[in-house]
Order: C-alpha cells, then structure tokens, then sequence
C-alpha cells in the first residue's frame, strides 16, 4: 500500500494526524460506507508509526461514529452524510466565474485513476473506466486560499492536458468536450487540514477549512465532475440567497481581489 507522509515537526500529535488522513477519506467517500479499511498492521506501514499510535487514531474515528465493527470484526467506515443541496444553474456558473475571476490556479496532480466512493457510483462511465484526477491550487494575491480535487469521466478528461487545465476553467473545457454543465448538486460542511492539505495551503495540521463538493451535472443528465473544494475560511465565504424555489449560493472572497485570471 502507498506511504503516506505525516509531519512530524509541527508540534501535532501523529495519531492526530492520521485521524485527520482517514477522517477525510472515509467523508470524501475513498473508504465507502460498509467497507472495511486498511488493518492495523497495513496502517503502520502506510504512516511509518507503531501500532499504539494507529489504535489511538482508530479509537478516536470511533469515537467520533465514523467507523464500527463490521463482519470478521474489521473497522468499517460509516460516514456521516448530509442531503444535498440543488443548486440552480445561474448559482453553480456564478460561483466557478468569480473562483476564476478572483484566484489563479495551478495543477499540482494530473492522472488517470480507478473511481472510488461517491465518484464511481454517480459520475458517468465511472464504474467502466478510470476517470481523470486533478488536484489544483488556487491563489489570490500569490496566497494559496483554495485546494480543489476534481474526478472527470476519462472520455472528456482525455479531450485536454493538464497545461490547458492551468489557462482555462475546468466547465469550459467541459463544455468544449461537450459536456455543458447546466445543474449541480452540493454539499457544504466543515473540516480539518490533513497534513499535506495544511502544507499546500500554508495552514497549521488540524486548522478549520469550508469543506465544499459538488457533483457537477450535464443537460443530459450526466456526472461529468465531481470535485472536492478545500478552503481556508479566512479568504472564503459563502453567502446564501433564500427564495421562494431555490436556494443560490455566491462565493466571496475575504480579500480585495488581485490580478484577475481564469484557471
């Protein structure tokens, strides 16, 4: 199984750490409910700690109701989740233009992998097919404030590079590839910083981030994105506008924004 570096100079306790790793894996549906995950022994080797450390990591996931003891007595995962929210067409496209408009992006991870979780049950021709993982950094004023993880059906993920992802906006290239994105569904919450999301943004291990994902749906009917968006509130809020027949959601920035560009 693949390592798995936690930091070890940050004054945060490891099993804390590896909580934080499997805590958002088991939300983010790479660990789906009813399924075991990885034993003790393979945990060790993951993370490079002892044993104690894990059962302290796994203690706390329990106690926190994100695993019970399934058949064989293996830890299974059992997420918590929440509905949904539809979001109108008008909302979803306001929120991805001022994203572009007010933050730079950049693509740090670029590839094709098995979908899991949630992105292999609602994503199209996910469960055929590997699907194209891109995980980008978004900055204002040259501060990371956004890490976003999108999943893309790999019949539109081949149709761009990961260099045309760094100019132009994820539904652009959607739509080119001829998937026009007119609905989405979104589901907003609250998390933690694992210790690679807190060094990509520049956070401390365990700091409070927006915990945004959206399942991202053509005029077919489609999943043609799933992405996970990864926030440090300080520089994102989101505001709601309660009508009569839709809720619309519009993101603003805590910043004055800088040199616009779209990514």
């Amino acid at each position: 199984m693949n390592r798995i570096a936690i930091a070890r100079d940050r004054g945060v306790p490891l099993h804390h750490q590896i909580y934080l790793v499997l805590a958002d894996g088991i939300s983010a549906g790479r660990y789906p409910a009813g399924e075991p995950l990885p034993t003790e022994e393979q945990l060790t080797r993951m993370f490079s700690v002892s044993r104690i450390t894990v059962r302290r990591a796994m203690s706390t996931l329990h106690d926190a109701g994100l695993v019970e003891r399934g058949a064989g007595r293996r830890t299974v995962a059992r997420p918590k989740l929440g509905q949904p929210m539809r979001m109108p067409m008008a909302s979803v496209i306001e929120n991805i233009v001022a994203y572009g408009a007010e933050t730079v992006a950049r693509v740090v991870e670029f590839g094709y992998v098995p979908a899991r979780g949630f992105a292999r049950e609602r994503l199209w021709d996910a469960a055929d097919r590997p699907v194209q993982r891109a995980v980008r950094l978004r900055s204002q004023d040259g501060v990371p404030v956004m890490h976003l993880t999108s999943w893309v059906p790999a019949a539109l993920g081949e149709t761009f590079t990961a260099e045309e992802l760094n100019r132009l906006p994820m539904y652009r290239l959607l739509a080119r590839a001829g998937a026009e994105i007119c609905a989405a569904e979104q589901l907003v919450s609250a998390t933690l910083a694992d210790p690679l999301i807190a060094s990509r943004l520049g956070v401390k291990v365990g700091a409070a981030l927006i915990d945004l994902r959206s399942l991202m749906i053509d005029r077919t009917g489609r999943g043609v994105e799933y992405v996970e968006m990864l926030a440090v509130p300080e520089y994102l809020k989101l505001r709601f506008k309660m009508q009569a027949d839709h809720a619309a959601s519009k993101p603003v920035t805590g910043r004055k924004p800088g040199r616009s560009k779209q990514g």
